[in-house]
């Protein structure tokens, strides 16, 4: 008498129980990935983690790099939401929003804590999954908030400029999350208060567009005077 199979028909599989058990396979590869790598991570520690078997895997998944893409997706995916921009007030309240809901996503305590540290590993030591995330994932939300300050700016920064003030802004977005731990130990009285996060985004914010508004007023000032080369006409780039 030939054994059934570990893993039915997927249409014979109720659909709420094919995707708990997706769900239950990426969480357990997070959380092993974000430990060991992923050239550090085997299947087997993978399944053992979710109580699947071997099959699992390439059931769901078809195989260990096609997971891990999903782990990294599934890491930065609630962040690429963050890129999307209901474009209602002025360019610095809508800067504003942009730190607001970044800062929120990157400190959300329900937030699982394999998801910074997978992505951090992979920073440090790429697979190709990399190229994947940054088109995919990250590349929106650059260019969002890139084009949030040039909005801010009124035009008076230069593409590197806009690239330096990006970097700014994410940085110290970022700064809050990957060095948390560190920031807990030395900065007791913010560590201490209940809005912390909220504290983190307005100091941001507030921060960032003081410093755009300072490049604006001098940009602007330069242009406006008489003693400067008079601003050079732009080039259409069509006719």
């Amino acid at each position: 008498m030939k054994a059934p199979s570990t893993l039915p028909a997927g249409d014979l599989v109720p659909l709420s129980k094919r995707e708990d058990t997706r769900e239950r396979i990426i969480a357990a590869a997070g959380s092993a990935f974000a430990e060991r790598g992923f050239r550090g991570t085997t299947i087997r520690q993978i399944t053992t983690r979710a109580g699947v078997n071997v099959a699992a895997v390439n059931y769901y998944f078809r195989d260990k790099d096609e997971l891990y893409l999903r782990v990294l997706r599934e890491a930065k995916q609630c962040a690429a939401q963050i890129a999307i921009d209901d474009s209602t007030g002025t360019p610095e309240e809508r800067v504003g929003r942009f730190i607001e809901r970044f800062v929120h996503h990157l400190l959300d305590p329900e937030r699982p804590a394999w998801h910074g540290r997978v992505l951090a590993l992979e920073m440090s030591d790429p697979t190709p999954a990399l190229d994947v995330i940054i088109r995919e994932l990250t590349a929106p939300v650059y260019r969002s908030i890139r084009a949030l300050i040039g909005a801010a700016l009124d035009g008076t920064a230069s593409p590197a400029e806009l690239d330096l003030f990006a970097g700014s802004i994410v940085g110290q977005c970022v700064f809050y999350s990957h060095s948390r731990t560190i920031v807990e130990q030395l900065a007791l009285d913010l560590a201490a208060v209940p809005d912390r996060i909220e504290r983190i985004a307005a100091h941001i914010t507030a921060f960032s567009l003081a410093g755009l508004r300072e490049f604006r007023s001098r940009a602007t000032g330069n242009k406006t005077s008489p003693r400067r080369t008079p601003r050079r006409q732009r080039v259409p780039l069509h006719d």
